[in-house]
This record gives structure tokens, sequence and C-alpha cells, in this order.
């Protein structure tokens, strides 16, 4: 049975990792752009599990047979699609063990050309995390901040839509990095999933800068690597900078689709830090359906005291004023015009 490691796949054009393990382990954390056709659903692995341990490693093997049986047909006509597609077909589970090795014997032996990578996802993980270092290795970090609402996704979004190296890194967190942060978020944090979209991404950067917006170490529930943490602190720092009512509006438009139960919950989350009488006064605010009064108040009476408390360590290249979030991407642009990457 031919297996590959993850830095050998690297070297290999027009293939396809297919990610055996379960719809509930794929979904967690999985190696950016697989896709998933599990040997065993969520409930078929818990069986099969109590199986081995309650009763013998035969009876677990029989309920696999069993339970993957059932589904070849279609987990026959998937792979034959996507055997259409690629030159080379690579299995995955979570070790590189009986999942993926049994689905490459299938395979090879019906004269696919496929292979199971080596150790699975956990050698996947070891390797990414020798290896990011390297990948960000010469890459120059130009950080933008930014009081809260002066729009550093939104000018990030529209820069890479033109083409810039752009690192969104609340993309990859699922989270906007303040406590209203997870609001509209779909997908549970994941550290191990952040890592690998942000080692993903810098391994196929072909510029030697990314735009970056400025994070603190944690954002909700996931820290940044400690190598791309310290290329962010010695970048270059633009401060970004915008009326008021811009950074109101820019608000309403984030946290348009939030309910009031989630809104509601992070005031009640910011008590100890506001105090009884602002709290209610928030929430009075949001059952009213006065979000633009409640952002308003929040940037001025929290965010922003708590943000010029933060500044003050930096140094700046730039300042960046703007009316609309149009001008904010043209003044990152004249300021990039002015340097030589290369």
């Amino acid at each position: 049975m031919r297996q590959v490691s993850y830095k050998e796949i690297l070297k290999e054009k027009n293939y396809i990792l297919i990610d055996v393990r379960t719809p509930k382990e794929y979904a967690a954390e999985t190696i950016p752009g697989s896709v998933n056709i599990p040997v065993l659903l969520d409930n078929e692995r818990v069986e099969v599990g109590t199986a081995y341990k309650q009763v013998s490693k035969e009876k677990a093997k029989e309920l696999g047979i069993e339970f993957i049986s059932k589904r070849l047909p279609e987990v026959f006509q998937e792979i034959n699609n996507l055997d259409k597609k690629h030159k080379k077909l690579i299995f995955l589970c979570a070790r590189g063990g009986m999942r993926s090795s049994s689905m490459t014997a299938l395979f090879s032996s019906l004269g696919y050309k496929c292979s199971k990578l080596t150790d699975g996802y956990k050698g996947y993980r070891k390797f990414i995390s020798e290896d990011l270092e390297r990948v960000n290795s010469g890459i120059k970090y130009i950080v933008l901040h930014g009081r809260t609402g002066v729009g550093k996704t939104k000018i990030l979004q529209q820069l890479e839509n033109k083409g810039y190296s752009v690192l969104d890194l609340e993309k990859y967190a699922d989270h906007k990095g303040s406590i209203f942060g997870a609001i509209g978020e779909k997908r549970k944090q994941s550290q191990k999933r952040f890592e690998s979209l942000i080692y993903e991404h810098l391994r196929e950067n072909h510029h030697n800068y990314v735009l970056v917006e400025s994070e603190s170490k944690r954002i909700g529930d996931v820290y940044l690597p400690d190598t791309i943490s310290e290329s962010m602190k010695s970048g270059l720092h633009l401060f970004l900078d915008t009326s008021l009512d811009h950074r109101v509006k820019i608000l309403m438009e984030d946290y348009a689709d939030a309910s009031e139960e989630a809104i509601l919950n992070c005031i009640d989350f910011l008590k100890k830090y506001i105090g009884k009488e602002k709290t209610e006064s928030y929430s009075e605010l949001t059952k009213s359906n006065n979000y633009a009064q409640l952002a308003g108040e929040l940037v001025v009476d929290y965010y922003d005291p708590l943000y010029e408390k933060s500044i003050k360590k930096w140094e700046f290249e730039s300042i960046v004023n703007y009316e609309n979030v149009d001008e904010g991407v043209q003044g990152i642009i004249n300021f990039l015009d002015t340097k030589d990457f290369s």
C-alpha cells in the first residue's frame, strides 16, 4: 500500500484529499480543501467503539464492515466522480490507521491511483506546526489599527478583492475579536482549524507581504501562533480613522442580523465592567431597537477608553483618514505604492 506524507503531497499536482473520518470529526477540523467521504457515520462510530470496548475487536470489525457495506454503492460513485477530476486520490483518517488503510486497499484493488496519508490528520498537524515558521519567514506584516467600528475588516475584504495580499484572521477564527465577536458566526471556533487555515494561506501566498488587522493574542477562544504574533509586532503599523457617525453605520451593517437575545447576552457579560446602571440602559436601548444609539454609546463609553490605553505602545508609519470605506481602501493602496516588498 502506497503511503505519502503531507510534505510529499505539497509537491504533487491535481490530487484530492479524502477525509474518511465521521462527519462530526471532519466538521471540527480537517485539512483545508479536503472532502468528506466517511467510512462510518457519527452514530455508527459510537456503536463500533462500544463493541470494541465491551465485546471484542472482532465484533467491532464485523459491525464496521456491516455499516460501510450498506453505503458502498454511494461511496463508490463519489470516489469515481473525484477520480475523473483528479489524477491522485489520497485517503486520510485520524492517525493513518484502519479507516484510511481499508479505503486505500479497496480502491487500489479496483485499479484507482490512490495513497494513504502517513499518520493521517495527526501527521498533518505535526508537520504544519513545525513548518509554520518557515512559510511565515520573509513576509512583512502590514498591521491595520483603528478604534471599534472603523471598518478594518471591510477595508481588508475590498483590498483582497482587488488582488492585494490579505490574511483575514477574524474570518479564520470564526470570531470578530470583541465581546460581541461571536454574534453571527455559523461555526464553533476551533484552534486546529484556525492554525490550518493560517498555514495554508501563507503557504499559498505569492507576495512578500500580508495586510492584517491588529489583534490581541486571543481572538475569542483561539490563540494566534507565536510566530504570527511576533511577525505582527515587528511589522509596519497603520492607524485608520473615520468619523463616529461612519463607525456607527459600519457597526449597524456588521450586526444587522444579530438577534436581540444575542445582544442582551453580550451586554449582560459586560455588566462587571460597566456597572448595573449602564447595563440596564444598554438593555433598554436594545429592547426598543435603538441600535444606532446603543452602538454609539458603547464605542464612546466602553471601547474607545479601552483602546486609548492599548494604542500607546505602537508607532505608526501613517494615519489614514477617510469618510467612507472606498476612501480607506485607497489610502492603504497609496501607502503600499510607496513601499517595495520585493
